[in-house]
């Protein structure tokens, strides 16, 4: 259900980014002091998942995995610049494809399907083109098990495997350097997530902390920039 809502509420976030007006345009080239963009970017995704499992009657053993793996992703957000600072806030969603199994060796895989953020940023322009910034906010990253050799598991929903959602606090920092016609960024970002709580194949309660470092390279584009002219003005006060 929370997984469903966050996703919910990124796609409202594209939707009303999306339809914040071709007529406004004009005020999307930084002649204005408010920038919307969206943003296409490949992933690396490192994983650390920290799972306690505790059997019926049984005491509770502690074992580890590390999905890693790669993915690609949307993003979109809003840009405020304030003299040589800018103020904003962003979503995004990706989708990876990683898993591992679990640690000591059991016959148990854990995996990633997607993470999503909801984040503010603040940055400071250094140069013309050219912007350094952190950003902080909430995470939620969706998680797979697996029991290797088990063909079905009735009312799983999901034949041998199981989905849930994991929650936490992120951060991070990043680089931007405006080429014009686009924004090609770096970022790094760390979150640290838990929530889910179920009963795994193995006949035991499980539980999953996890702790992600993710690595972003992407290009960025301004809603309302006139590509076909390449109309590209900044604030007088920084050139």
């Amino acid at each position: 259900m929370a997984a469903r809502w966050f996703v919910s509420i990124i796609a409202g976030a594209f939707a009303l980014l999306a339809g914040s007006t071709v007529e406004k345009a004009h005020a999307q080239n930084w002649d204005g002091s408010g920038l919307v963009r969206f943003g296409v970017f490949l992933q690396g995704s490192f994983i650390d998942y920290d799972i306690a499992q505790t059997p019926v009657g049984g005491d509770t053993s502690r074992f580890s995995a590390s999905p890693n793996g790669l993915g690609v992703g949307l993003s979109a957000g809003y840009d405020l610049r304030l003299g040589s600072f800018v103020i904003g806030a962003e979503v995004d969603a990706s989708f990876d494809d990683g898993g591992a199994r679990s640690r000591p060796g059991t016959q148990e895989n854990y995996g990633i399907d997607f993470f999503s953020t909801a984040r503010a940023r603040l940055g400071y322009v250094v140069h013309l083109s050219f912007m350094v910034y952190g950003t902080a906010g909430y995470s939620m990253l969706g998680a797979e098990y697996k029991l290797n050799g088990l063909a079905t598991a009735a009312g799983s929903g999901g034949g041998n495997k199981k989905y849930g959602t994991l929650g936490g606090f992120v951060y991070g920092a990043g680089m931007e350097y405006d080429m014009g016609w686009g924004i090609g960024f770096v970022e790094y970002l760390h979150s640290d997530t838990s929530g889910w709580d179920f009963a795994n194949f193995a006949g035991a309660r499980a539980s999953i902390e996890g702790s992600q470092d993710v690595v972003r390279l992407g290009m960025k584009f301004k809603v309302g920039h006139d590509y076909g002219h390449d109309v590209y003005r900044r604030p007088e006060l920084l050139k």
